[in-house]
């Protein structure tokens, strides 16, 4: 029988599957991460959406809130539904409309700072999602019309945002 003093621990030479996951995902995310960021803000606002449902959930629960009332059902939907029109509208309208926008916007206007350049690029781009998102929904009131202006400019700055910072800062 041999001591246990004389058995010498065998270094692993294996990496262990999830080091070696999140390792590949963080260097395709470091390569590729331009590719994801019209994403991002309809991402924020499903996550944003499902917490005022939660809090709306909570209150209804609590009598706060009444069952005939429209904001809570409203929120839930869009919670629900919202989120991949509102994502499919992001990545049309980024390749197709925010990303030429550039080159022309940088040519026309030669003299702008880069942030007046970087906000009105977000803005067009956020437009452009108003009216994608517009004519998905075909909204019926004026209210519903400027909510889907709101949610399609806030996404439009918020993705040219995260794309300036994951693709160096410059239009």
């Amino acid at each position: 029988m041999k001591n246990k003093r004389n058995h010498r621990a065998v270094p692993r030479t294996g990496v262990s599957i999830v080091h070696g996951v999140r390792r590949a995902f963080i260097q395709h995310v470091k390569k590729s991460g331009t590719a994801y960021a019209p994403a991002l803000a309809p991402l924020v606002f499903f996550f944003l959406a499902h917490f005022v449902s939660l809090l709306a959930f909570v209150f209804l629960k609590a009598g706060a809130l009444r069952q005939e009332q429209l904001v809570h059902k409203t929120v839930v939907t869009w919670a629900v539904f919202g989120f991949l029109p509102l994502l499919l509208s992001s990545y049309l309208c980024f390749y197709l409309v925010a990303r030429p926008v550039v080159g022309s916007l940088v040519r026309q206007f030669p003299l702008w700072s880069v942030m007046r350049l970087n906000l009105a690029i977000g803005a067009i781009y956020g437009a452009a999602i108003s009216i994608c998102m517009m004519l998905l929904r075909k909204p019926d009131a004026w209210f519903s019309m400027l909510l889907l202006l709101f949610i399609g400019v806030a996404a439009g700055q918020g993705n040219w945002f995260f794309y300036r910072k994951l693709a160096g800062g410059e239009p």
